[in-house]
């Protein structure tokens, strides 16, 4: 079972086949600096879980920090997604070696896409206005990729849990 601790908390227990540790593989490392990432991919039941855990998040009022907190969200979110799709098109052979066998067999076109933005020490009552702007943020990857406002989230520690990515 892999586990991954990053920001303060621990995501898992994943199996080996279902969980492509992308921020940290080869596949990643392979297109050289500059390539920002989110931590992991997490295939569950036809669902493409792609996770980002950050600790903190910047004030609205701190520009352009916010700003730039938002732009390399959507920067990490778009990599991801592209270096799975090369790796299952056999486009980059490092990332196709390593991809999961499930993430292998997958069926994109029956699969949902699912983007979680992970803070764990944000206060609930903070969390629908972040994913609004998470959503907001990820405009042009929303329209590219089809997917839907139902299918991305800001979470905290308690809402990770109980969507089964926390131990």
């Amino acid at each position: 079972m892999i586990r991954i601790s990053e920001s303060g908390v621990e995501f898992g227990d994943f199996t080996a086949d279902d969980c492509y540790q992308i921020e940290h593989s080869q596949g990643h490392k392979s297109l050289g600096n500059g390539f920002k990432m989110v931590e992991f991919t997490y295939l569950c039941e036809q669902k493409l879980f792609v996770v980002e855990a950050k600790s903190s998040i910047p004030k609205a009022s701190s520009q352009p920090d916010y700003d730039n907190y938002w732009a390399e969200i959507l920067e990490k979110f778009e990599n991801a997604l592209l270096l799975q799709v090369m790796a299952y098109l056999k486009r980059n052979p490092d990332a196709e070696q390593e991809l999961p066998a499930n993430h292998k067999a997958m069926d994109w076109q029956h699969t949902s896409l699912q983007l979680r933005l992970v803070i764990p020490k944000v206060p609930t009552q903070f969390l629908p206005p972040l994913t609004e702007k998470f959503r907001q943020s990820l405009k042009r990857l929303k329209t590219l990729w089809c997917i839907r406002d139902s299918h991305i989230f800001v979470l905290n520690e308690d809402k990770a849990r109980s969507e089964g990515l926390l131990v």
